[in-house]
């Protein structure tokens, strides 16, 4: 199997780095927003829901594609193996993604709820599939060294 659509080996950093970034600004956004709400009891100021929107949408994008960066790079050895496991690992990735969103169907009546809780398995393939194949890698690699 050839993978075609590989990034190359060193964009790998640039997704740690996005990655990075848009949890950092999550996590600033997260304090600062309930702080401004709860200074202005939930009332919008002009604008202020716009500039919420924006950095919501500027934080998502930035986790994504720093995400599809690290999932979706070639390591420094791209072989038929590797290429097995990272099929492996996305088949897996998305059995867990839709597993877990059966569930939540199932277990939570409240539509608001499941829309807020629905909405983080458009991460769930992703991270799933970094972990799974980072570990088979791991363990393969650790396999091969034992054997030597």
């Amino acid at each position: 199997m050839k993978s075609r659509f590989l990034f190359p080996y060193p964009w790998r950093k640039w997704g740690v780095a996005l990655f990075i970034i848009g949890l950092t600004l999550s996590a600033v956004h997260i304090v600062f927003d309930e702080y401004f709400s709860g200074l202005h009891h939930g009332q919008m100021l002009a604008g202020k829901a716009d500039l919420r929107e924006l950095v919501t949408d500027i934080i998502l994008l930035t986790l994504i594609c720093g995400l599809l960066l690290i999932a979706f790079t070639k390591e420094k050895v791209e072989d038929e193996h590797i290429a097995q496991l990272r099929l492996d690992s996305l088949q897996w990735s998305i059995y867990f993604n839709y597993i877990g969103l059966i569930i939540c169907i199932v277990c939570i009546t409240n539509w608001h709820m499941f829309v807020g809780i629905a909405a983080h398995f458009i991460f769930t393939p992703l991270l799933f599939f970094i972990i799974r194949f980072r570990w088979v890698v791991y363990q393969s690699n650790r396999l091969l060294h034992s054997e030597e």
